[in-house]
Order: structure tokens, then C-alpha cells, then sequence
């Protein structure tokens, strides 16, 4: 059993001289086209580039940054241009584009005002990684402090942990690891028929299951947790569930970069309000402006993961009706119709690739 302290926890605090406004760079490239990427399986990945500008950090979020244009050059004379597929957020699309070993890559990336910025030479890791195994859970409890009647209360939480185990390192060379994960389920409103519209939903959450994890390996041969999550009163467990588990391995100096941010960031993530003093590999080539981000070359792999709740060895049971049926209380859309579902991005649509 574990204890996690849940706090109130201080922002990391960083001076902006005269409140310049600073470049946030989100991008990386694999040795897996997007075509490759079908077969995960999943709804497949362009690469992207996120840029954004952000200036005083306290609650203010960052202002995306549209109209600039993105280049991707390889020391071989290729040059891909990104294309702009939502604000702020440009896509190489190229459905058979991959990273390849023994070449270099960088990015360009000009705004704009003709700012003009570049990443160092990036490539491939050197080492290369067996297959990646298949996810396997493990029932796991945890305590955690909530505050009720103005008291902490200690309480214990059900859940599980999503795992993997590390192939043996033969080379005995350091292999720099890092795990993301892409959740779906299945939501189906307690309140309706299956003639009726809107009667099953798949579920898709950027902001659910959203932080990663790193791991340093010299050995291998044993098994890595990765995510814990609850159980018991998580509607996301009701029906069927999956995760998309995306594993890259990658350079040293780019793994130091997500492990300083991870352990300076709150909640882990990169771009809420972005640390100055990491490493980057990004540098203006029109100035002196600051620049945050780091521009990586991974090898990827990826293994989808299924999980219902009967896979368990205990029962959890469906709380929606009873959520949806308190007494003297409407009840809300989203137990009528699942296109109502409050959380995350919806389709009645199943992926071709759903179990």
C-alpha cells in the first residue's frame, strides 16, 4: 500500500525581462510513418509541431501562434513544410514520412513578424530496442488526503497500474525511455434505449491519463509501472476501456530535458507554464529572443490495451443511474445522450480497430 500526499503545490517561479513574450515549441519526429502508426492499431499520427507564445506565467495561458511558417531539413537536402492544421498546431502530412538511421534533421521555424528560430542537428539513438512487450495491469491501492468537514481524512483508493516489462539490455549501454498514453472507452447514458440517438459514445480525453513516464535502463529484464488509475466510481471502466501506450526511446540530453520538466512542472506537463532554465535545443537565429522546447528524434513503438472491469478480482459497480436519479434533481443531458458526455471528445462512430 502506498501513501500519496495530495497539497497545495508552489509554481515554479521564473523572471521575463520587460514581459517579452517567449517561443514554446512542441515537436518530434519517430522512425514510424503515420501508415505504420495504423497498425497499433489506432486512428494513426502525423508529426506536429505545437508553437505557442507565453508571457507573464501566473494563470495566463499561452497565445498560439498562427500564420508561421515550419520547415523540417534533413542534412541529405530534404525539406518538408509543415501545414497549418489548427491554430497554432502544424502537421507534416505526409502519410509515409518516417525518421530513418544516419540522418540529421532540424527544424526552421519562422513567425510571423520574421522572427526567425532553429533547432540543432537531431538524429536517431544509437541503440536500438527489442520489441516492446504487451501491458498488463496489476490491482494496486493507494491513500490519499482529502479534506472534508474542513479536516484531513485519509483515504484508501482502488485501482490499477498499467505495466510493461523492459527487455534484457544487451549492449549495456543506457537506453532512455518514455511512455505517453491515449485513453478511450466506451460511455453509454443510463437513461435511454438502444433505438434511441445517441444511446453509445467512444470517448477520447487529451486531459485524462495526460502525464508520462522516463525511465534510465543499463540492464533490463524487469517490469516498468507506468500510470495508476482508480477504479471504483470511474464511469471510464463502466463498459470497455483502452489505451493507446506510445513508447519512445530517444537521446540522452533529449530524455534530460523531459525529466527536468517533469520534476519542475506541476502535474508533469510541459506547456501549462513552462520553466525557463531547461536545456533546449532551439535558439533564435534573429536575435537574442528566449525560446523554450526541445525539437527530439525517437525511435517509436506502440501496444493498445484493453481492460474491463471484469477482468478484476472484486466488483465495481455502475454509479451513473443512481447519479442520474437524485431525488428533486433533473437529471443532466449527458444521461439521456451520450453526445452530451462532459468529458472529452466524442463519436458515435467504433474504430474500425476496436475490439
Amino acid at each position: 500500500m502506498f501513501l500519496i500526499i495530495c497539497s497545495c503545490i508552489e509554481p515554479y517561479e521564473f523572471v521575463i525581462v520587460d514581459n517579452e513574450p517567449v517561443l514554446v515549441v512542441e515537436g518530434y519526429i519517430a522512425d514510424k510513418s503515420f501508415n505504420e502508426t495504423l497498425l497499433y492499431p489506432s486512428n494513426g499520427r502525423y508529426f506536429t509541431v505545437k508553437l505557442s507564445l507565453t508571457g507573464e506565467v501566473n494563470n495566463v495561458p499561452p497565445v498560439l501562434v498562427s500564420g508561421a511558417t515550419v520547415r523540417l531539413i534533413s542534412d541529405e537536402d530534404e525539406e518538408l513544410v509543415y501545414t497549418e492544421t489548427e491554430t497554432g498546431v502544424y502537421s507534416l502530412l505526409s502519410e509515409d514520412f518516417r525518421a530513418v538511421q544516419e540522418t540529421r534533421y532540424k527544424l526552421r521555424i519562422t513567425l510571423p513578424g520574421e522572427d526567425e528560430y532553429e533547432s540543432e542537428w537531431e538524429a536517431l539513438p544509437v541503440v536500438q530496442t527489442a520489441e516492446m512487450s504487451e501491458i498488463y495491469f496489476t490491482e494496486k491501492e493507494v491513500q490519499v488526503y482529502t479534506l472534508e468537514l474542513g479536516k484531513d481524512v485519509i483515504k484508501t483508493i482502488k485501482g490499477i497500474t498499467a505495466n510493461v516489462n523492459l527487455p534484457e539490455n544487451s549492449v549495456k549501454l543506457p537506453i532512455y525511455y518514455r511512455w505517453q498514453y491515449t485513453p478511450m472507452w466506451i460511455y453509454k447514458p443510463p437513461i435511454t434505449s438502444v433505438s434511441n440517438p445517441g444511446h453509445i459514445c467512444w470517448v477520447t480525453d487529451d486531459n485524462y491519463l495526460k502525464d508520462y513516464a522516463l525511465q534510465m535502463d543499463i540492464a533490463g529484464g524487469y517490469g516498468k509501472e507506468l500510470l495508476f488509475m482508480p477504479t471504483v466510481r470511474n464511469e471510464r471502466i463502466f463498459e470497455d476501456f483502452t489505451l493507446l501506450v506510445t513508447q519512445h526511446t530517444m537521446t540522452e540530453s533529449h530524455y534530460y530535458f523531459w525529466k527536468e520538466m517533469q520534476e519542475q512542472s506541476v502535474g508533469g506537463i510541459i506547456f501549462d507554464s513552462p520553466p525557463y532554465n531547461l536545456q533546449t535545443n532551439i535558439v533564435s537565429v534573429s536575435g537574442d529572443k528566449r525560446v523554450v522546447g526541445y525539437f527530439g528524434v525517437v525511435n517509436e513503438q506502440a501496444k493498445r490495451w484493453y481492460f474491463n472491469k471484469k477482468d478484476l478480482s472484486y466488483f465495481v459497480p455502475n454509479t451513473l443511474l443512481g447519479d442520474c436519479t437524485v431525488p428533486f434533481q433533473d437529471p443532466a443531458p449527458e444521461c439521456f445522450d451520450c453526445r452530451e458526455y462532459s468529458f472529452g471528445n466524442i463519436t458515435e462512430e467504433e474504430p474500425l480497430w476496436w475490439r
